[in-house]
């Protein structure tokens, strides 16, 4: 740790002694930017204890070559109807010292197996963009980002999340998982009854990836269903509780041209409404499991069976819009609708034939979503004399075409008990978590600024799940110490009334029992920005 604190001292001094700029002009042609993020995260259970679960260093650099400009090729070649390309290179690299400076976690791990949950050395995003008036071009690694939905997804479901390290509690944009495609967008103008109108088309080659999720307990962020923190290593079967081998197969789509992925949406102003018809034919990202009974057996105490993972095609159709109304309510008001095919669904074991004919307990589900939201900023003289508070609420609501009453949510796992006694080691998994047809949560949040310039910015967020009363509560103040050093501090908190099943999204009981395994955050963190 006090080599930690040397190291942030180190960079405030450089910062304020420097006073350097947002970016960097390496001559006329390179621009250079970067960001160095110190977070410590304290997992506080009923607010009684705390236990040191995070301390992120990450360095995330991004350099703009602009090799082409005005029509001149690197200063000396013309090239003709290109009006500009540059290329823009964005790595990342992590180093998480809380697996060697506690010591739970350096008893826990090796530097082998965590390599990833330690240390992170990547490529995040390398593309080309080429404007070609009215066409414009991004070939590589990019994040290509729809919808209008804030912290739950609908339309935005092109790239694939990284929930393994903080689950959905970052910034989008530092989770979405890069893939390697080519982006085009024809800019139309005036279009009949459309202003400031254009088409854009994605395809993705061959670069399928589904969300990362860890399941392995000793993680802090792990995801191993309701109920204990352990992996289910034992069954019962007839009776008799024996240990469990699971196969897992992988069925995800390989890199083949037959597996491509592609969307087109098309964007305008209509009146006072800005909106987009959008569609993406690709893979659902959320993996299903096909259990594959005929290749079980049991052998010596022991259950084996075998688990195939798969990312079922579907088709997403989608409408956005938001219109500003400024005559009665002065908001801005937001729509999000989509209509989704191949969501993998599970089913309970026990479900009969005549609804799982294949008795793999997996089907695909056919799903809509609808969003309303409102943005306005509001003098609350109370709370701010000087500028106004942001308010933003949205209600989203997910429904089941195709439902089933024996569709089942998040997993329980429990200890194995024999003759009334717990067995020692022994961890079994059910799944008694029905899905509801209609899913509902509703968010509100409220930000703005204190002192001169703004530099003290509060954030309230809350998220509620009306049917399982789960909610998320988070409380952040970000100080701008410099223009280059921001001090963020964030406290979440989760509740879930008793006796209530976690509902879809896991607002206040995975993240956030009421008892000792509650997982109530502090987040305190230095950011520093070139």
């Amino acid at each position: 740790m006090k080599r930690n604190l040397c190291l942030i001292l180190v960079f405030i001094s450089l910062f304020k002694l420097t006073h350097l700029h947002a970016i960097v002009s390496l001559g006329d042609s390179v621009e250079v930017e970067g960001t160095l993020k110190f977070q410590n995260i304290l997992r506080t259970p009923k607010f009684k204890d705390a236990e040191a679960i995070m301390q992120r260093n990450t360095a995330q650099l991004e350099s703009k070559y602009y090799f082409l400009k005005d029509g001149e090729a690197f200063g000396r070649f013309n090239s003709g109807p290109i009006e500009e390309a540059t290329l823009t290179v964005i790595g990342r690299g992590v180093y998480d010292s809380i697996y060697d400076i506690r010591g739970s976690y350096a008893d826990s791990f090796t530097k082998e197996d965590n390599k990833y949950g330690r240390t992170e050395a990547s490529l995040r995003e390398a593309f080309v963009d080429i404007v070609l008036p009215p066409f414009s071009l991004r070939l590589g690694r990019q994040q290509v980002v729809w919808g209008e939905t804030d912290g739950f997804r609908a339309l935005d479901v092109i790239n694939p999340l990284d929930l393994s390290w903080h689950w959905s509690r970052e910034s989008w944009e530092d989770i979405r998982i890069p893939l390697w495609m080519a982006r085009g967008i024809y800019d139309i103008g005036k279009f009949k009854w459309f202003d400031e109108s254009f088409v854009e088309a994605i395809w993705i080659p061959t670069d399928f990836r589904p969300n990362r999720i860890s399941t392995d307990p000793r993680n802090p962020w792990a995801f191993t269903g309701n109920g204990l923190s352990e992996t289910a290593n034992a069954i019962y079967k007839d009776g008799e509780l024996l240990n469990l081998d699971v196969e897992f197969r992988n069925r995800r789509p390989n890199k083949k041209w037959t597996n491509g992925q592609a969307g087109a949406r098309f964007k305008a102003i209509w009146g006072e409404v800005d909106f987009s018809l959008n569609y993406f034919y690709g893979f659902s990202a959320d993996t299903g499991v096909r259990v594959q009974n005929a290749l079980a057996r049991t052998t010596g105490g022991t259950h084996y069976m075998v688990k195939d993972l798969v990312n079922p095609r579907t088709h997403v159709l989608g409408l956005t819009a938001n219109y500003s109304e400024e005559r009665f309510t002065q908001s801005v008001l937001r729509m999000e609708a989509t209509f989704t095919t191949g969501i993998p669904v599970k089913f309970d074991s026990e479900t009969p034939i005549s609804v799982d004919p294949d008795q793999d307990q997996f089907d695909t589900a056919r799903r809509t979503v609808l969003m309303l939201a409102a943005d306005r900023p509001t003098w609350i003289k109370a709370l701010n004399k000087h500028r106004t508070i942001f308010l933003s609420s949205q209600v989203f609501w997910r429904h089941y075409l195709d439902y089933s009453k024996y569709y089942r949510g998040i997993s329980t796992v429990k200890h194995g008990v024999v003759a009334g006694e717990k067995v020692g080691g022994k961890y079994v998994s059910f799944n008694t978590d029905k899905i509801d047809r209609d899913e509902f949560v509703i968010t509100f949040s409220a930000s703005t600024s204190y002192g001169p310039a703004g530099l003290i910015k509060p954030t309230f967020i809350m998220a509620l799940d009306p049917r399982s009363t789960g909610v998320y509560n988070k409380f952040a103040v970000d100080y701008f110490w410099s223009d280059n050093v921001l001090l963020r501090f964030q406290q979440s908190i989760y509740w879930r009334a008793a006796n209530h099943d976690p509902g879809p999204w896991a607002l206040g009981d995975i993240w956030g029992h009421t008892t000792s395994n509650s997982r109530h955050e502090t987040d305190v963190s230095l950011i520093l920005q070139f």
